[in-house]
């Protein structure tokens, strides 16, 4: 197990852990995390870009805590949380994406040609100057730091509670929910790949599966952490890195539009490269989605499927024989808002 993973779950829950109190211990951690990683990114800025994107992984991962705790707490306090932890995604997401096209930017530089240079000026340029007021606005979505996010985290857990008869243990109150969220993942991949929309619903439901996963991995035995976990993991690097060119190339053909319409001299002039770059991160999405076609073949393996049935029992056993769409259908764009 790694120091992150151990960091991300309280070690002393257990399969007969009350759920109140698994959910007072989950909520308050990852909220804790939220809260520090909020500080991280607006104060630390000598890594400023790990910073970002820990911080949206965080607010992923104290949502999902929220979700799967929502029965311990009273509607109100899971909608006020929860919309908090949204905003702060999406004001850390604009911010994440220039980020990633800065980055790819600084490394194809270093390799370009002296007649390449101009354009990756001009390419740096403007991202910079999109990226610094998407930090204000993380600013701005974070008012009365730390003291206001305090609050927000006490009162949610001084919430929690089990309002009903019979508490349940936290092994037999997660259990359905997990067999859930797998039968959502399986669901959305069986539908196919054939565009970038339908890979992007499977990259989110895998998150919200393995984000829940984590909270439990001490009630469902070795084979989670043997065989569940890595799995995800793995899907989330392979779509992970499609969505990145999926936005970089969104975001290129953006600005090469754009000049097209208010300066058509100066786009001839940079066009030809962006083109080049854009086909690029299109070349990274296909090979993506070749690695997630092989990746669904494994989850749909008896191997695999044998794992999921030592979590849920319940779950429908399934292999892989129809679920991946053939044909080189291109990845179909979606607009910008759909990122996550």
């Amino acid at each position: 197990m790694t120091k992150e993973t151990a960091t991300r779950r309280p070690a002393d829950l257990h399969v007969l852990t009350p759920v109140s109190d698994a959910a007072r211990r989950v909520i308050s951690l990852r909220l804790e995390a939220v809260r520090d990683c909020i500080g991280r990114a607006i104060r630390d800025r000598e890594d400023r870009r790990q910073n970002i994107h820990a911080l949206r992984v965080a607010t992923r991962r104290a949502t999902a805590a929220v979700d799967i705790f929502r029965d311990c707490l009273p509607k109100r306090v899971h909608k006020e949380v929860r919309a908090h932890l949204r905003s702060l995604r999406r004001a850390v997401g604009a911010a994440r994406d220039w980020d990633v096209l800065l980055q790819h930017l600084t490394k194809a530089a270093k390799r370009a040609d002296d007649s390449d240079r101009p354009t990756y000026d001009m390419l740096h340029g403007y991202a910079l100057a999109h990226r610094i007021p998407a930090q204000q606005q993380l600013e701005v979505a974070c008012p009365d730091y730390p003291f206001g996010f305090d609050r927000l985290l006490a009162r949610s857990v001084a919430a929690v509670g089990w309002r009903q008869e019979s508490q349940p243990t936290l092994g037999s109150f997660t259990r359905p929910l997990i067999s859930v969220l797998v039968d959502d993942l399986n669901t959305l991949a069986a539908r196919g790949d054939g565009d970038w929309e339908m890979l992007h619903e499977v990259r989110i439901a895998a998150k919200r599966l393995r984000y829940s996963l984590e909270v439990v991995e001490d009630c469902f035995g070795p084979s989670l952490e043997a065989h569940l976990a890595p799995s995800l993991t793995r899907l989330q690097e392979v779509l992970g890195t499609v969505n990145d060119s999926f936005n970089a190339s969104m975001l290129l053909r953006q600005i090469v539009e754009g000049m097209s319409d208010s300066v058509p001299g100066m786009a001839n002039r940079y066009a030809p490269l962006i083109e080049r770059m854009i086909a690029e991160h299109e070349e990274r999405m296909r090979d993506g989605r070749e690695l997630y076609r092989a990746w669904l073949t494994a989850w749909n393996g008896v191997e695999m499927q044998d794992a999921l049935l030592t979590v849920c029992p319940d779950l429908p056993s399934r292999d892989c024989r129809g679920i991946v769409a053939t044909g080189p259908a291109p990845l179909a764009p979606v607009p910008l808002g759909k990122t996550a």
